[in-house]
């Protein structure tokens, strides 16, 4: 049964390891369980994605499988511009953003509150609560300066969203998505549907589990499908990189960490981040990019397999 339905078994085992410690998080939160559960789980359980791909992969490749895997995860050897491309493509379509909306709609933006970053970085990791002790650490740590919280920051953001996630995302549903074969835009959308039910975090379940039935069922409905325009541009953006530099995961671990830094930096110092033309440039810059590489079987592998 794994074998024959390789995505549903990966995306299961990734509900249940994320969702099986998001939800009672978020019932503890809520106050409908009356013990406290450390803020830690949540970080461990973001790596459902990783887990349930190595656990799918054993299970349906064996060693074999695995070790293609862990090939892929450490493919360094990449053309230099792939790492420009994977390091500087947010930062420059959040400036691009930045630029349009002072332009068009003649916003003004405070640049100096970007100067708060480390601390704006500590508090947001401070209110991860109640803590077993690591996040309190780290936070003590971080409080030592800027250089202490730039570490943190980074490796939190390899780790913790790159590590925890492109493995599944990339390294296994989008190279069993290509295998079928689908092409880029196919493999792309189905990444991001289930990217997009994934991603619910402990913030949407706490919302979801203090609202009343249609107050949830709409919010949830609402949450997904903004989600889902947002990473659907992103997964485009994925599977060019992936297919561009032979399916190497380390690359996109790399993407997903400075995607989640630069957003994480403008997005939280900006009052007035303008996320709406932020993501219709995703859309722009993901459609010339798609429309570019169509007929590029390097990019597209509607014929071939993702990798080898």
């Amino acid at each position: 049964m794994m074998r024959k339905y390789p995505i549903v078994t990966f995306f299961t085992l990734a509900i249940l390891i994320s969702w099986g410690g998001w939800i009672p998080y978020a019932a503890a939160q809520a106050g409908i369980l009356y013990f406290k559960i450390p803020a830690e789980l949540i970080w461990l359980a973001e790596f459902g994605p990783t887990l349930s791909a190595i656990i799918a992969t054993f299970f349906i490749y064996g060693k074999t499988g695995l070790k293609d895997l862990q090939k892929r995860l450490f493919l360094c050897k990449v053309r230099l511009h792939w790492y420009f491309f994977a390091i500087l493509i947010t930062p420059l379509l959040i400036l691009l953003s930045l630029g349009i909306d002072s332009l068009i709609f003649k916003t003004t933006y405070d640049f100096s509150l970007l100067n708060d970053w480390d601390n704006n970085f500590i508090k947001r990791t401070e209110a991860f609560t109640p803590s077993m002790g690591i996040i309190t650490h780290l936070v003590d740590f971080m409080k030592q300066g800027t250089i202490a919280t730039g570490i943190v920051f980074l490796v939190l953001a390899l780790t913790n969203g790159g590590l925890s996630e492109e493995i599944g995302w990339r390294g296994f549903a989008l190279k069993e998505f290509q295998n079928r074969p689908f092409n880029i835009l196919l493999s792309s959308l189905f990444v991001s549907l289930l990217w997009a039910l994934w991603h619910t975090g402990t913030l949407f379940w706490q919302t979801v589990m203090t609202s009343t039935l249609t107050e949830g069922f709409t919010f949830a409905i609402s949450y997904l499908l903004q989600y889902l325009l947002l990473v659907f541009p992103l997964s485009i953006i994925y599977t060019v990189l992936f297919n561009g530099t032979k399916g190497s995961i380390l690359l996109s671990i790399i993407l997903h960490a400075f995607y989640n830094i630069s957003i994480s930096v403008f997005a939280t110092a900006l009052p007035n981040f303008p996320m709406l033309t932020f993501v219709i440039i995703l859309w722009i810059f993901s459609v010339i990019l798609m429309l570019t590489l169509w007929k590029n079987g390097t990019y597209n592998k509607s014929k071939t397999n993702a990798c080898s």
